[in-house]
């Protein structure tokens, strides 16, 4: 059944207000507040891993406590937060999309190259600021479906040769992963990850000989040097002692902005 005749639709504020622990900081009235790894209330800044959970509705100084010391009460919903400028400015074209956090007061179009994290959903802009949509429950669809994978066969594993593909993502590279389909002879391989010919840190998979055979499974996790722009160049270098011309099927786990 449609309509035929207006509706009285009722509206659900959200405005829920909750009492969150806080590390040892300074949060300001009016803050942008995040959650840390360790889950205690931080305000925002230009880092990954936070996660935002709204407004502080009050000044707290933990700043000479321990973590949990003291806690803050923040309020999800929608908030009007300063625009960045420049090629980070958010315009009209952003509305119903995600948006990053700068710092406590401020957000940005963009994830700074994967060095930002998520503030909220963006509802509407105006000359004044930003207004987003914030809240714990808000990013859970951003943060599925955000892994892509990029594949890329190496087609030996003897020598120093280097396979190239290209990224039709922007993100931050997580995991790369191989499987190797023989075995290796005379020493180990590696596999040394870079974008755009940059290595990548903590980006090189290590093929042990020792008991090696096909379908053996090896990964390495980046962990700094791990942005790929989208168009960007993923790569694998060969190196290490083995001699035998095995294939291994390899591919790149991104975390697309």
């Amino acid at each position: 059944m449609t309509l035929s005749a207006d509706r009285n639709t009722p509206r659900s504020e959200r405005g829920y207000v909750k009492t969150v622990p806080m590390a040892a900081a300074l949060i300001y009235a009016g803050a942008l507040v995040c959650r840390n790894a360790a889950g205690f209330a931080i305000k925002g800044s230009t880092a990954l891993g936070l996660q935002a959970i709204g407004r502080a509705n009050e000044r707290v100084d933990n700043s000479a406590g321990s973590a949990g010391d003291l806690s803050i009460k923040v309020e999800e919903g929608v908030f009007r937060w300063a625009n960045s400028a420049s090629t980070d400015e958010i315009t009209e074209v952003e509305v119903g999309k995600v948006c990053f956090i700068v710092d406590d007061e401020k957000v940005a179009k963009t994830s700074g190259s994967g060095t930002r994290s998520p503030a909220g959903i963006v509802i509407a802009i105006d000359t004044i600021g930003v207004y987003v949509l914030m809240g714990e429950d808000i990013l859970a669809g951003y943060f599925e479906g955000r892994k892509m994978f990029v594949p890329l066969r190496v087609t030996t594993l003897v020598g120093t040769p280097v396979y190239r593909a290209l990224s039709p993502y922007a993100g931050l590279v997580k995991k790369i992963r191989s499987v190797t389909e023989g075995v290796l002879t005379t020493g180990d391989a590696t596999l040394t990850g870079k974008i755009d010919g940059v290595a990548i840190t903590t980006g090189v998979i290590t093929i042990t000989q020792a008991g090696s055979a096909a379908g053996d499974k090896d990964s390495c996790d980046p962990t700094a040097a791990n942005y790929v722009p989208a168009g960007g160049e993923l790569s694998l270098t060969v190196g290490g002692t083995n001699a035998t011309a095995t294939v291994a099927n390899c591919v790149f786990e991104i975390d697309r902005d």
